[in-house]
């Protein structure tokens, strides 16, 4: 029994040997084959890589840039508004004033033509009745021009008569 033991243990050690080989030879060989092609097409990835991250790059500092030209504009829309607040308030209070001025005028103006009117109703009434009174004396002017002529006419008639 020793010796059939023997024998089977040195049975699978030639074939743990011969697979051991088998592997070292064949399948180690393919292997080695695999992973060089596996590093070139890792190199190839890297470079695709490498180039994706430089476009990723490219792309994120352009839209730094841009958002750091949005953010300028925004900034300067701002100022350009408070500015024109500004502005817009200040033409706000001078129209205000003018409001005021052209009010001030048109009260003004409005008090005076009333004095106005008042006096030219005034000097209607006067003129009326200075007519009346110039009229008044005129017909008395015109009796008196009358009764003197009547008188002078009968004085010639005395005179006439008396002649």
């Amino acid at each position: 029994m020793n010796i059939i033991k023997e024998r089977g243990i040195w049975i699978v050690t030639v074939l743990i040997i011969i697979s051991g080989m088998y592997y070292w030879t064949v399948v180690d060989s393919s292997r080695v084959e695999e992973m060089v092609s596996l590093e070139i097409t890792d190199n190839m990835l890297k470079g695709d890589v490498n180039e994706w991250s430089e476009y990723y790059n490219r792309i994120e500092k352009k839209w730094i840039g841009t958002s750091k030209h949005v953010r300028t504009l925004q900034d300067e829309t701002h100022d350009h508004y408070k500015i024109y607040e500004s502005k817009v308030d200040s033409i706000n209070n001078a129209f205000d004033r003018i409001d005021y001025k052209v009010d001030q005028i048109n009260e003004t103006l409005t008090d005076r033509l009333d004095d106005l009117s008042s006096d030219l109703e005034s000097l209607s009434e006067e003129f009326a009745t200075f007519k009346r009174a110039t009229q008044r004396s005129a017909r008395k002017t015109a009796k008196n021009i009358e009764s003197i002529l009547d008188e002078l006419k009968s004085l010639k008639d005395k005179i006439e008569e008396e002649k």
